[in-house]
């Protein structure tokens, strides 16, 4: 603290010298003997398999879709069928098949090329000796830096999820984190770039140089750099902000403390890390951190060190407390059990950026002052707040208790421990939080118009679908990392390629060009980046098993159709072969050619044009209602038109009726005259055709409860709701 009002705040703690201890007895050096091996097992994403609620904790795997599907199909053949009885009927292309383990029912059937075993998948599909057939998907790790020291730190990294959240994140340059602590070393590399001006608390001056070898281990942990030397921070690209509390006989004079955290907010913190505490209650101290969360500060402190002793500041309710945790998520021996937790993280061995005075800059899991390890609830604090810095950045003004909420509601309980045991919610779960953060931007564009929908305030057919199906991490070259995070739904896919672009901004959620990989065969990896695919042999509209209903890949020829005259009737027709007639019957519906689109040379049916200049009841991001345009902008949800509209006989229901159908660049849009109003325009399973042609199988429905059932969503086995 500065010279100036030093006296003045003593006397109104009523001359009590509190001290918060950084010693090994209360704060950070708790003799643990850790000998686990470290192995580098990063964490995976799964992909296809269970979906779970924003948040739910499960692994997942990432897969590589450059790779999806491979030449390769896996083969389950029913009771009473072997797999080489099934590849004579295969088709060309088959090079060989072998069995799995001792299911006789399992082979790898392999092909000459992946478009080979594209054909046979859908031929397969229809054979009744097949049970299941699926393209033999291929497996990556999810990203991770390349740092000298990473196999070092790769158990509590994948303990926490930290390699999967960066496959969204990993921070934002803006995004400030107050380390209030010893200090932080000025010429540790894996600093160097991540400090911004600090503060010295003790003298009033900005020399914030690290005295102990506390704070730099606390700041590695948080925001070590990803420059091929060292370690890597859980949220490696934001920034620091180095105070100093701790004076020289190792204690930290609340006064101080105080200011340090007036400071920090005055100064543009984010998030403050406070890797200390004692017994003590201090009313002053809790009115600076009222003041820094009422000024939208995260601030965050560890639970103590001592398991019968109640630590401050973590025990106020302002603070988002953290315990400890060993390898495996077990409590440590040594985190506080009466003190208030809101969540745990690793706190035992954990290996970082350090300092000390004698041997200057290192890396290592152990002081080397004293060779005492680098454990303590003050290690696990700092992953929480390199996990809430995370948030701030994909979520820059998410509320202080918004963030809690993300941090505890995906955290991972422990097999058999009780939330009371210095744990709370449960272990961080970072890769939870941050998806969960970004799915409440996906979730605010679907319940804009959909929301009303479920809720019953009106009526009306779904833009997207009745709920999420599934979510998953696709491959995208544009994305920070090589991928990027998607909702589908039955109608279409949601898509967060930057989190760090402006959530304002009406393409900030995207859908993709779903409607023009599947009929041109052609899957999107990146902007001008595709890999060739057999177009989908799925039926655009009408019941799964019509067999005369136009498919996607029967649009495939007629992409450069020239546009009709505007106001002439609609009267085209095609069949399941993509062969186009005229019916002048159909002039009888009235529906005529409309808006024509320049920038893809096709003119929008009335009908459509219509629907896409609708109004009606939408929700605010407050959920209120109020009368507004279902389309804005008008193409964001449906893309430029590709084709032409036709009429089809389609089976609707077991029933064939007249189906007139337009294909957009995101949507294929059907109108069924015989439907109820309301319901004659509706937009097609899009997002579900897709996910069942990229990935092979029919995604499992996201109930929002972290539960998973079989996908019933929006009924997968028909595309028309017929009403009459």
């Amino acid at each position: 603290m500065g010279a100036t009002g030093h006296a003045e705040r003593v006397v109104r703690e009523v001359n009590v010298t509190l001290v918060r201890s950084m010693t090994p007895s209360l704060a950070w050096r708790e003799s643990i003997s850790t000998s686990a091996t470290l192995g580098l097992a990063l964490v995976v994403c799964l992909l296809v398999g269970l979906a779970v609620a924003p948040g739910h904790a499960a692994a997942r795997i990432v897969v590589d879709s450059r790779d999806f599907p491979s030449n390769q199909l896996l083969i389950t053949a029913r009771e009473g069928f072997l797999p080489s009885a099934i590849a004579s009927a295969t088709g060309d292309g088959l090079r060989s098949t072998a069995g799995i383990g001792d299911e006789r029912q399992l082979a790898v059937f392999e092909y000459r090329d992946s478009d080979s075993a594209a054909r046979a998948l859908r031929d397969l599909r229809a054979n009744p000796a097949v049970r299941n057939v699926e393209p033999n998907a291929t497996r990556h790790l999810a990203w991770t830096p390349s740092e000298q020291y990473i196999d070092e730190q790769a158990w509590w990294l994948e303990q926490i999820g930290a390699p999967a959240a960066w496959n969204m994140a990993t921070g934002d340059e803006r995004v400030i984190v107050a380390v209030i602590d010893s200090g932080v070393s000025p010429t540790q590399q894996d600093l160097v770039g991540r400090l911004v001006p600090g503060y010295n608390a003790i003298d009033g001056s900005s020399d914030s140089a690290d005295i102990n070898g506390h704070g730099t281990h606390v700041a590695g942990i948080i925001a070590a750099q990803p420059n091929d030397v060292g370690t890597v921070g859980v949220a490696m690209d934001v920034r620091i902000m180095p105070i100093r509390v701790l004076d020289e006989f190792g204690n930290i004079d609340v006064a101080d403390e105080i200011e340090a955290i007036d400071w920090a907010v005055a100064n543009g913190a984010d998030v403050i890390n406070l890797s200390f505490g004692s017994d003590d209650y201090v009313q002053a101290e809790r009115d600076a951190i009222v003041r820094a969360t009422g000024a939208g500060v995260v601030v965050i402190a560890s639970a103590g060190n001592v398991a019968s002793d109640v630590s401050y500041p973590a025990h106020y309710d302002e603070v988002i407390s953290v315990g400890s945790v060993g390898q495996g998520g077990q409590p440590s021996s040594f985190t506080s059990q009466v003190t208030r937790v809101d969540l745990a993280a690793p706190g035992e061995s954990i290996f970082s950026a350090g300092w000390d005075s004698f041997y200057g800059d290192y890396w290592d899991a152990r002081f080397y002052s004293d060779a005492s390890s680098v454990s303590g609830t003050s290690f696990s604090t700092a992953m929480v707040s390199g996990a809430a810095a995370l948030l701030r950045s994909v979520s820059p003004d998410a509320p202080v208790e918004v963030v809690r909420g993300l941090l505890t509601g995906s955290a991972i309980p422990t097999e058999g421990v009780e939330s009371s045991a210095g744990m709370g919610a449960g272990q961080l779960n970072i890769e939870g939080a941050v998806r969960q953060a970004l799915f409440g931007e996906v979730d605010g564009t679907w319940r804009r118009t959909d929301g009303p929908v479920i809720d019953g305030s009106v009526s009306r057919t779904w833009l997207w679908g009745q709920q999420w199906l599934t979510w998953a991490y696709e491959t995208y070259e544009e994305s920070a990392h090589g991928s990027r995070l998607v909702y589908y739904y039955d109608k279409s896919r949601m898509e967060v390629t930057d989190p760090l672009d402006d959530s304002q901004d009406a393409w900030y959620i995207t859908n993709g060009l779903l409607v023009t990989e599947l009929i041109t065969g052609r899957m999107q990896f990146g902007d001008n980046d595709f890999a060739v695919r057999t177009p989908a042999g799925v039926n655009v509209a009408g019941d799964v098993d019509d067999p005369l209903g136009p498919t996607y890949e029967s649009f495939s020829g007629l992409l450069t159709m020239p546009a009709s005259t505007r106001g002439n009737p609609s009267i085209l027709t095609i069949d399941r072969t993509g062969k186009v007639n005229a019916d002048s019957a159909l002039a009888r519906y009235n529906v005529t050619g409309d808006f024509y689109v320049e920038e893809t040379n096709h003119r929008v049916a009335s009908v459509f044009w219509d629907y896409l200049n609708s109004t009606g009841l939408v929700a605010d991001a407050e959920g209120n209602l109020a009368t507004g345009r279902l389309f804005d902008p008008w193409f964001y949800a449906t893309g430029y038109p590709v084709t032409e509209p036709f009429w089809s006989r389609v089976k609707v229901n077991n029933e064939y009726e007249d189906v007139l159908i337009q294909c957009f660049e995101r949507r294929c849009m059907t109108y069924t005259p015989s439907n109820v109003l309301g319901w004659q325009v509706e937009m097609g399973n899009v997002g579900l055709h897709y996910y069942t042609w990229r990935y092979g199988n029919v995604p499992i429905v996201g109930t929002g409860t972290g539960s998973t059932e079989t996908v019933i969503a929006d009924s997968p086995d028909r595309e028309l709701t017929k009403t009459r």
